[in-house]
Order: C-alpha cells, then structure tokens, then sequence
C-alpha cells in the first residue's frame, strides 16, 4: 500500500548582516504564513545577526500587518483559518508560553474576531533553547532569535530533532559556502 507521511519540521531561515532584506523579508513572510503555519516547511526559526535585528524586526512587523487573511479560495488572500478551534487553542498557549518565557512579542498572537478559526501571524523575539521554540506548532508564530557569530546561527539551527528545511539569506560566497558544507545546515 501507499503511505502519506506528514513529517514534522522546525525549519530555520538564517539572516546574515549581508542579507538582502528586500529579498529575505517577502520569502520569511510567504514561508512564515503562506500556509497559516500549517506546513511541515513551515518557517518557525529566523536566526538574525544582532546588528539586523532591529531593521528585520522593523521590516517584519509592517510587512505582517499588511498580510491579506481570509478564504485562501480567493485571489488575493495570503493567509487562510487554522484547521479547528484546538489549532487556535493552541495557537494562543504557544505564544503565551513563549512571553512566560521571556519572549517579546512583536505583532499578532491573538485570535480575530470574526467568524472561522482565523488568527494574527505572531512575532515573537526569542532564544533558541526555549522548549516552545524547540517545539513545532501548527501555526503561524515566527520566533526571530538573534546570534553574534555564523556558527552559533548555524548550531542553534541545527539543534533541534526535526527539522526539514533551512535557508540563509547572504551577499557573502563565504557565507553561504559556509552553509552548505558538510559542517552547515
């Protein structure tokens, strides 16, 4: 017989300080919430060198207020509900956690106030060894955790037990040669 597997992911992006944000901030966005977060690719992780920090978070934060939620049917629309009431349930505990944590919430994490299991993409900045940053969530929460060196980025990414996919966004060769050894992602 067939088999369907749905292999979980706690997929990471990596933003380096010769990122092209005008390429990194649409890809995190599409990859963060292209799905409601419901996507064994999913991005949950954005490892951001410590001197970007603050113009992704910026540049992240006006880009998700202007995502287009509602019927994913519909031209137009980005982001669609999650699947069930437990989805956003759970949605709500993942981001409380991660402020009980320590975690400063950017935008989103609240549900809307319309009919459907729609919810607002969460923001969340965050440190890698948190147990609900190392968990997966079926839902749209991106956890932006800032390193110092390409190392550290990429062994936080590559510390956690699943995890199917990884990116890093680079104007460096170096870097992104870096990335793709056998001691990268």
């Amino acid at each position: 017989g067939k088999s369907l597997l749905e292999l979980g992911g706690n997929n990471a992006i990596i933003v380096d300080e010769f990122a092209n944000l005008d390429l990194a901030v649409p890809a995190i966005v599409f990859g963060a919430v292209g799905t409601a977060g419901q996507r064994c690719t999913t991005t949950r992780r954005v490892f951001v060198q410590e001197s970007r920090l603050a113009e992704l978070e910026s540049r992240l934060a006006r880009a998700y207020r202007q995502v287009p939620i509602g019927d994913p049917l519909e031209a137009g629309t980005l982001m669609g509900p999650l699947v069930d009431p437990g989805a956003v349930r759970q949605f709500e505990a993942a981001v409380a956690q991660a402020l009980a944590s320590g975690g400063r919430l950017v935008c989103g994490g609240k549900p809307l106030d319309r009919p459907g299991f729609f919810v607002e993409p969460a923001i969340v900045i965050a440190r890698s060894d948190w147990e609900i940053v190392r968990t997966e969530t079926f839902a749209p929460i991106l956890y932006m955790i800032p390193y110092t060196t390409l190392d550290d980025a990429i062994a936080m990414q590559n510390d956690v037990a699943h995890g199917l996919s990884s990116a890093i966004f680079t104007d460096r060769l170096q870097n992104a040669e870096r990335f793709l050894s056998h001691t990268g992602s």
